[in-house]
């Protein structure tokens, strides 16, 4: 009887930590296919155009100006989003890339967020947007982008940094990418 219950033991050990792993795996997944416990993220408006401005002496310069509407909900809990936007290594709200067939480079770049309910936080030089539970934030991201003529070119927000705490030490991510239009510079 104590070596039956031993092997049960054992078992059950072998199965649990399976368990844990097939969590921790089913996470990771949810995550990638936008499946937030804490937030919900859906583009609402989705515009982009193309610029181009003549130069008698040397290439024509080429624009795209893009325009992404995401809204945001907090599903259980008030959360907090920096009310920023970069593509380095430097920790923003928004993080974002270009994705082309030809180089380019982000000329400039903002975001805004307006709701009911929606309140902004500042906590030293970062301002936060404040979503109470229940209730969402537009977010407007705006950005021009220099390309080069005959070429496409699309923005693309890869991870979206927010708080549940302002005294939480890191951000927690929602990293379902969120594509703009391709726009092509011609």
């Amino acid at each position: 009887m104590d070596k039956q219950l031993v092997t049960k033991k054992l078992q059950a050990k072998a199965l649990n930590t399976q368990l844990v792993k097939l969590q921790q795996e089913l996470e990771v997944v949810q995550k990638a296919s936008g499946i937030d416990s804490y937030i919900a993220v859906k583009i609402e408006k989705n515009q982009s155009r193309f610029e181009r401005t003549r130069v008698e002496d040397g290439a024509d310069i080429a624009t795209g100006l893009y325009f992404l509407g995401i809204e945001v909900t907090a599903k259980q809990e008030a959360v907090y989003i920096p009310l920023s936007i970069a593509s380095g290594k430097k920790t923003a709200g928004f993080m974002y890339q270009i994705e082309g067939t030809g180089e380019g480079s982000v000329f400039r770049a903002s975001v805004t967020s307006r709701g009911e309910g929606v309140s902004q936080v500042t906590v030293g030089t970062i301002v936060y947007t404040k979503i109470p539970t229940g209730k969402t934030a537009m977010f407007r991201i705006q950005a021009e982008l220099k390309g080069k003529i005959g070429k496409t070119y699309k923005l693309i927000i890869y991870r979206l940094n927010y708080k549940l705490k302002l005294t939480d030490a890191r951000y927690l991510q929602y990293v379902k990418e969120l594509h703009s239009d391709s726009q092509k510079f011609s």
